[in-house]
């Protein structure tokens, strides 16, 4: 429980301790321990990326992205690659026009599907590698040089959207009510919440 309490919602171990002792319980700090090993270990695997060689199929490498105009669009893959990550087969693969935003300033990459006919492909992720947009899919088509509709989950787009703006109200908010001192030291925007640190040097009242 107070690794729980420490992974998920970051509370510290010694304030559950001491809160423990309070009420007459001790706290099993080797327990803690091997929890902590075994979340490090479960990391690290995660952190694993087999990744195939490209094979390309369109020497050109420029991608036009048009994802703040247009949501769904028709594209073709440039070039395309195997994954293996967190023990799941996945692809990545490069398109000459894209609609997705690609992670980047704490924003979460876009999702949605790419499309062939009936056929509908999730595109689970959205990143940047060397400043080439790259699409996460959970498999490839059957025809990797048709051309295919992309369509970007707008719902969450907007969401996410949302609380990219909200973190500019709140520095604004907090450069208002603390003092211009305040600066971003981070930020984590997707589509359910957003985080926003900032530099502060006392503890904030209620």
């Amino acid at each position: 429980k107070a690794f729980e309490l420490y992974d998920t919602f970051g509370f510290p171990l010694d304030l559950t301790s001491l809160i423990g002792r309070e009420n007459g319980f001790s706290l099993n700090e080797a327990e803690f321990n091997s929890e902590m090993d075994k979340q490090k270990s479960r990391s690290k695997q995660d952190a694993i990326k087999e990744t195939g060689d490209w094979t390309v199929l369109t020497a050109d490498s420029n991608v036009e992205f048009v994802g703040y105009e247009e949501l769904e669009t028709t594209s073709k893959i440039l070039r395309y690659r195997s994954l293996k990550q967190k023990g799941k087969d996945l692809y990545q693969v490069v398109l000459d026009i894209t609609p997705f935003y690609a992670e980047s300033g704490g924003q979460v990459g876009d999702t949605g599907w790419l499309i062939e006919g009936e056929s509908k492909i999730e595109v689970t992720n959205t990143q940047k590698e060397n400043d080439v947009v790259v699409h996460y899919l959970m498999s490839l088509p059957k025809v990797v040089s048709n051309s295919f509709e992309l369509k970007v989950d707008a719902e969450k787009r907007q969401a996410t959207e949302l609380n990219h703006t909200a973190t500019h109200l709140m520095h604004y908010a907090l450069r208002e009510v603390l003092g211009t001192h305040v600066e971003q030291r981070g930020s984590l925007v997707n589509a359910n919440y957003l985080r926003f640190d900032f530099s502060h040097f006392q503890k904030m009242s209620n």
